[in-house]
């Protein structure tokens, strides 16, 4: 009878993943920590054309539209196939964190590869970003593409480390999935 119970209870809970499909839709991702580093990896499924996507993920204009957690986005220059752009990010009311990046469109590949240039913090006590680099990359799979976002960061430990590890990786998330929905208003 338990047997039987049990298989029933399977059938039963498989009936919405055979009748409207597995969750292929939902955002992947995977948050890696350790002493001195973190890293956020990301990625989605959407049908659009590849040219929109390129430029939702290296176009400025499209940039301060779904970064939408940081304070200001500026850019500082720009050339055919790459720019620097400063972004001023507050968090926990008092700490402010100003960066510069430079982006590069490696068309071609289908990708952006951004690189952290400078970082600093208004104040001492927050762990300082020594370095930071990551990429977004556009790959055919099937009729759709993967957007796949990718960044890490070292960093010295300071006193508040594990509070803004904890706080950076909610931010990931919320902006991969900001990232997603921006990405499906203005490519689908």
């Amino acid at each position: 009878m338990k047997k039987s119970y049990r298989a029933y209870i399977v059938a039963l809970l498989s009936v919405p993943v055979l009748l409207y499909g597995s969750t292929k839709n939902e955002p992947d991702y995977e948050f890696y920590v350790d002493d001195s580093c973190y890293s956020f990896r990301g990625s989605f499924i959407v049908k659009a054309e590849l040219d929109c996507l390129i430029s939702v993920v290296y176009d400025f204009e499209h940039i301060s539209k779904y970064a939408s957690g940081a304070k200001s986005i500026e850019l500082v220059r720009q050339a055919e196939n790459w720019s620097v752009v400063t972004y001023t990010y507050r968090r926990f009311i008092i700490f402010k964190n100003k960066s510069t990046w430079r982006r590069t469109l490696n068309r071609e590949n289908h990708e952006v590869v951004f690189l952290m240039i400078s970082s600093e913090n208004n104040i001492n006590i927050m762990p300082d970003l020594l370095s930071s680099s990551g990429y977004y990359q556009i790959r055919l799979e099937e009729e759709c593409y993967r957007v796949e976002y990718f960044q890490e960061c070292k960093l010295v430990p300071g006193f508040l480390k594990d509070s803004y590890i904890n706080k950076v990786k909610k931010e990931a998330i919320e902006f991969l999935l900001e990232f997603r929905e921006y990405v499906e208003k203005t490519c689908v």
